[in-house]
């Protein structure tokens, strides 16, 4: 009697009809950088937060079908004028805003400053590492490029 009781009283609590609000999902697979997009999908109400989603973009990567939180938009980060943005193979994860100062080894001269402005995670298949898109100042994009080719580079990151 005391199981049948149980059984009815999980059953009343399971099928209970919550009230439920609409959240944003992500609607494909986004790298960090790129423009939302987004899914509105039914969930129960207080899941989380709603995030602010006007002008941002994915901070991270971002799987399709993930609820988007707070956590995973930013504002979006542009190329400096004057400044060239290149792909450079990551030491670690990268968001976009970050700093980071890129030593060459073909120069003696002090680090190169760089903002990432872009980041992709590799896909489980590839041998590379991940890479990120790092804005440098013009007149220091060539030697940094260079760099990159020959596999001379260092990238420090800010803590």
């Amino acid at each position: 009697m005391a199981a049948a009781a149980l059984i009815l009283a999980a059953a009343a609590i399971e099928f209970w009809p919550q009230e439920k609000r609409l959240y944003p999902f992500a609607a494909t697979s986004m790298e960090a950088g790129d423009p939302l997009a987004i899914e509105w999908r039914p969930a129960p109400a207080g899941l989380f937060a709603v995030p602010a989603l006007s002008g941002t973009v994915a901070s991270h990567a971002i799987g399709a079908g993930e609820p988007i939180s707070a956590a995973d938009v930013g504002p979006p980060v542009s190329v400096p004028d004057g400044w060239w943005a290149l792909p450079i193979e990551a030491p670690t994860r990268l968001e976009p805003g970050a700093l980071v100062r890129l030593v060459l080894a073909t120069q003696s001269a002090s680090p190169v400053p760089g903002t990432v402005v872009g980041y992709e995670e590799p896909d489980r298949f590839s041998a590379a590492g991940p890479v990120a898109l790092i804005a440098v100042p013009g007149e220091h994009a060539s030697a940094v490029a260079a760099a990159v080719s020959a596999r001379q580079l260092v990238v420090l990151v800010d803590p």
